[in-house]
């Protein structure tokens, strides 16, 4: 973490707030926040406003929450709270993150748009704004242009993945996570933790903290979750675990 002194001198002596604690972060976002407002204000002054897009997002959840899911990590340096765990995880705290967009002649101002979403969606969003011609790979995101005019919209699919097949942490038994994958389909979630198979499934539209893990109550759900998790990943050929059997790889 880096940040101008004076905005580091700006927060060192202003009290805690729930998990945000730490004042060098504080001065990151303050910084933030100024070129954001550079930007804008520029687009002001040349008036382009009303016909820039702008998009702020980030790429994931902020470093903390760990503390709160029982690992040892002094580092945390804030809190994502209500959303469970943080960057590194496929919990709300890590995966769930702003987008946020300013086009004044499309974008209805003070609007809120619940539809899911992904940074893939971005690109070809980008290409139809610009009638640019879409490249020969395939694209795996949908454009969000339908979604500026009427953020009551819904895309055209039903279901969003992740997959991480392996381990991330800091230390010995530390994991941030163990390999998982996920899908979800509208406002429910549900996790394949690969070492073991354990599903959890959780109501994100009742439940964002993830607090109550809905598989044994929603078997029927689960299952049907888990079958189109499984068609997903072997579409795509998705990399799975291996056991780390005694003796191999020494």
């Amino acid at each position: 973490m880096q940040a101008k002194e004076e905005l580091i001198a700006k927060y060192r002596d202003k009290p805690a707030v729930g998990g945000h604690r730490n004042p060098v972060y504080a001065a990151m976002i303050d910084s933030i926040d100024q070129s954001v407002g550079r930007i804008l204000k520029s687009l002001e002054t040349h008036h382009l406003a009303d016909r820039t897009l702008v998009i702020f997002a980030s790429d994931n959840g902020g470093v903390g929450g760990y503390q709160r899911e029982g690992l040892d990590q002094k580092e945390d340096t804030t809190d994502n709270a209500p959303l469970r765990h943080g960057k590194g995880s496929l919990y709300e705290g890590g995966i769930r993150v702003p987008l946020i967009t300013r086009w004044p002649s499309i974008v209805p101002a003070s609007t809120t748009c619940n539809e899911p979403t992904l940074h893939v969606d971005l690109y070809p969003t980008l290409l139809e704004l610009a009638a640019a011609p879409p490249p020969p790979q395939q694209l795996d995101g949908l454009s969000l242009k339908p979604l500026f005019k009427d953020p009551t919209t819904t895309l055209p699919r039903d279901a969003i993945f992740h997959h991480f097949p392996g381990y991330l942490g800091q230390g010995k038994n530390r994991w941030r996570t163990t390999p998982v994958s996920v899908v979800q389909m509208r406002q429910w979630k549900l996790m394949e933790f690969l070492e073991d198979g354990r599903l959890e499934l959780y109501d994100l539209e009742s439940d964002l903290s993830e607090s109550r893990n809905m598989a044994s109550i929603e078997p029927q759900r689960a299952a049907m979750m888990r079958e189109r998790l499984e068609v997903w990943r072997r579409e795509i050929n998705a990399s799975m675990p291996k056991p780390n059997r005694a003796g191999e790889g020494k």
